[in-house]
């Protein structure tokens, strides 16, 4: 299950900012054309690959859980929601479930080898929810594939599992009602891009063989999102948006909100993709320059 950093610059907010999920994409071999679809898997345990985001098997999708519901809706949803969710690593349905304008709370009881009853709960205060992703566990061998994961502002991630997309949606739509009338400023993606984003390390760009200032990285992508489907990958470096260079996040949204502003439909991103050559029967890593065009929706900037 992905364990996002709070400290990595991620794209989270509604206003200036983008998130995003890891699908399974890696670099390319330095043979193939450049291509952004034409990937590879890069081979096991080699090339310091403790230095780069990791790609996870768990997928985010882009969504804000948009919803016109009343509180009074929202907790009936979530009541309704009773038998369709459990907790992440538990896999057990919920034996009570309480929920109002403070909070969702909920239990489940097992029987342990012994015969001896254990229980468990969880507790989503609702003035504490900072960020709120709707998930999907494709290689989890389990029935309840889709969830939430809550953000609090603690620190602390609950992640509730539903067994279909639409069930996780409303649980999202629910929570995110009764965050905001608890005052709550939860963060979401902005649709404009999908992505999480930040500055390149020292031994990131020092691999790379640019600047430590000269771009940004791709930790993980959401799915559905204008930057899954322009191609970019986790690990990608963003150099270049609109032939401006790129240094930190806000470069790349404010071409973004540039693009969108004078109508243009489309946004040439530049970069490079981690990818390897074989030497003398060793991987070398080396680095090929990729180009991305990212669709821009003609709804604004502030979108």
């Amino acid at each position: 299950m992905r364990r996002w950093s709070l400290l990595l610059v991620l794209s989270l907010t509604l206003l200036a900012a983008s998130c995003a999920s890891s699908p399974p994409q890696t670099p390319q071999p330095a043979s193939a054309s450049p291509a952004p679809t034409a990937v590879q898997p890069l081979p096991p345990d080699t090339l310091k690959p403790e230095i780069w985001p990791k790609i996870f098997d768990d997928e985010t999708y882009l969504t804000v859980f948009p919803s016109s519901w009343t509180e009074d809706e929202s907790i009936g949803t979530i009541r309704n929601l009773q038998n369709s969710m459990v907790e992440y690593s538990a896999d057990l349905p919920f034996s009570e479930l309480s929920v109002d304008l403070y909070g969702l709370r909920a239990k489940w009881t097992w029987t342990d080898n012994t015969s001896t009853q254990k229980s468990a709960n969880l507790i989503v205060p609702f003035d504490q929810v900072s960020s709120i992703l709707l998930e999907n566990y494709p290689k989890l061998n389990k029935n309840f594939k889709w969830g939430i994961l809550v953000g609090l502002t603690t620190g602390t991630q609950i992640s509730i599992r539903t067994p279909t997309r639409d069930a996780a949606e409303r649980l999202g739509k629910a929570v995110l009602v009764l965050a905001g009338a608890r005052g709550s400023k939860a963060s979401l993606p902005d649709t404009r891009f999908g992505a999480a984003l930040g500055p390149l390390s020292e031994a990131q760009a020092k691999a790379a063989g640019i600047p430590q200032s000269s771009g940004i990285i791709i930790s993980w992508i959401f799915r559905e999102s204008p930057a899954e489907k322009a191609g970019i990958s986790p690990q990608d470096i963003l150099t270049s948006a609109g032939g401006n260079a790129i240094q930190k996040p806000g470069d790349l949204f404010a071409a973004i909100a540039a693009a969108s502003d004078s109508g243009a439909k489309e946004l040439r991103i530049g970069g490079l993709r981690r990818s390897y050559k074989v030497e003398n029967n060793t991987y070398v890593e080396i680095f090929v320059p990729v180009f991305f065009t990212l669709e821009i929706a003609q709804t604004g900037a502030s979108q």
